[in-house]
């Protein structure tokens, strides 16, 4: 009894002491307990119904008993704008590892003892809520954190037709030990990046690539587009989804400086369409020892259709479908002479699709948008995938719509690993706090050509694979 009076006591002495030295603690006590009344009396409310069916109001009120309940909306979100951005920053967590997929034990084991990353948590970036937001928000943070681009060395490729391919080069000089050799410049391995469908060399997201492998001690070559990055075309061809001719001139052109160097791939969004329909249709004569792609459209019809929605239209169809015209503005003098394309048309386009339409699918010969479409559509060729390729995937990308990503098919191939992450973007990946940080792709993307240069052989063990499995069964 002494020992409960005196801890009353204590406690009496206490609230004395905050009500005196802390002359807000009255106020503290007042405020809390009004903005408890006011949540209760005013913020807690039943959700209003509003039908004009009384059968229909009954129905719901009967069998959704959450109708009738008062609605308690999160307390500490004060309003309407603190809810939306604070539940908003909720909905990244918890947070995920990425998924990998793919139809091969030894791969998935290859990638995740080379690729620390992959058995990670991914910490998107905390404040870009959306995935038009990660997206934006990630490109522009670069651009203006990245400054210039490397100091490239150019190469010009001569084409058949009379056309130019521009070659940007970051070399990296010096002995660098690989495995158990020292490189030097005839071995050293290469990595081609082809950039998305209006980048080139000079795009934050490029150069990064092109500094990853100079990082990691290897030599980076950018495939510009034709008529990207303020170069003049020579002949009446541009570039498009489903052709991989300039593509395979590249290859063989590095293969040719560099015959006795190892070459591998990094497409992105554009790039990895074209790269992984080369992939697809050369097989093991592709020239490549492995190849990466990220924020490729699977499906080009639905990738298309998500663009052409109102709010995506706005904010990337116009601005990228900008660039191809501007592009085209700047050389139509090479096609005002092209028979089936009426360039004044073209240039009036709003939408990507407007512009294949009217100028990429007659420049490259396609019998309708649908025929260029269906060509270009990565999910059709997984099964022809016969070299080693990484392809990465934000599940919320506008650019390539969830449902569109050919998960099953994957699975049906073990040359094929599938890196999908929950947030992303198109080509944002963004990391943590700051965008401008290394971000997912940069880690993922140095890791895997690293992994494949180093430890290669590994990769590829598919035979030997089911044979073992093979055996298991038969005992």
């Amino acid at each position: 009894m002494a020992d409960e009076f005196l801890a009353d006591s204590q406690l009496r002495s206490w609230v004395s002491i905050q009500w005196e030295n802390w002359p807000s603690f009255p106020l503290v006590v007042g405020v809390a307990l009004t903005v408890a009344t006011y949540y209760v009396k005013c913020v807690a409310k039943k959700p209003v119904l509003i039908t004009g069916s009384k059968s229909c109001a009954d129905f719901l009120q009967h069998h959704c008993p959450v109708l009738v309940q008062e609605y308690y909306p999160t307390v500490w979100c004060f309003t309407s704008r603190a809810h939306t951005i604070l539940c908003s920053v909720l909905y990244l967590f918890p947070l995920q590892k990425p998924v990998l997929i793919t139809g091969s034990k030894s791969c998935a084991d290859f990638l995740q003892h080379h690729c620390p990353v992959l058995v990670q948590e991914y910490y998107p970036t905390v404040w870009c809520f959306t995935s038009r937001a990660h997206t934006l928000i990630c490109g522009i943070v670069r651009d203006l954190a990245d400054g210039k681009p490397p100091s490239y060395q150019q190469d010009i490729l001569h084409t058949p037709d009379g056309g130019e391919i521009h070659l940007d080069w970051l070399d990296h000089h010096g002995n660098h030990h690989h495995g158990n050799h020292d490189h030097d410049n005839k071995t050293r391995p290469t990595v081609l990046i082809m950039p998305g469908l209006t980048g080139h060399s000079g795009s934050a997201y490029v150069a990064r690539l092109a500094r990853g492998a100079h990082k990691q001690g290897y030599r980076g070559v950018v495939f510009n587009n034709r008529g990207t990055n303020g170069v003049e075309l020579k002949s009446a061809r541009s570039y498009c989804a489903a052709n991989t001719d300039d593509l395979h001139l590249v290859v063989s052109h590095v293969k040719t400086l560099y015959p006795d160097a190892p070459l591998m791939a990094v497409g992105v969004s554009l790039g990895g369409i074209i790269l992984f329909n080369y992939v697809a249709k050369l097989g093991k004569d592709c020239g490549l020892v492995a190849a990466m792609v990220v924020s490729v459209s699977w499906n080009v019809f639905e990738g298309t259709r998500s663009l052409e929605e109102t709010v995506n239209k706005l904010l990337f169809n116009r601005y990228l479908v900008k660039g191809l015209t501007t592009n085209l503005r700047r050389n139509r003098v090479v096609f005002d002479r092209h028979a089936s394309v009426d360039v004044d048309h073209a240039l009036q386009a709003s939408t990507i699709g407007e512009f294949d339409e009217r100028f990429t699918r007659k420049v490259f010969g396609y019998e309708s948008l649908q025929h260029y479409y269906t060509e270009a559509s990565p999910h059709r060729k997984v099964p022809h995938i016969q070299t080693p390729i990484l392809c990465l995937n934000a599940a919320d990308d506008i650019f390539s719509p969830l449902d569109s990503i050919p998960v099953e098919e994957v699975e049906k191939n073990p040359n094929i690993a599938l890196v999908m992450t929950s947030h992303g973007g198109h080509i944002g990946f963004g990391d943590w706090l700051l965008p401008s940080r290394e971000s997912f792709m940069d880690k993922l993307y140095q890791q895997y050509v690293d992994a494949v240069f180093k430890y290669g052989q590994e990769l590829g063990n598919e035979e030997e694979e089911k044979r073992v499995d093979e055996m298991k069964v038969q005992e």
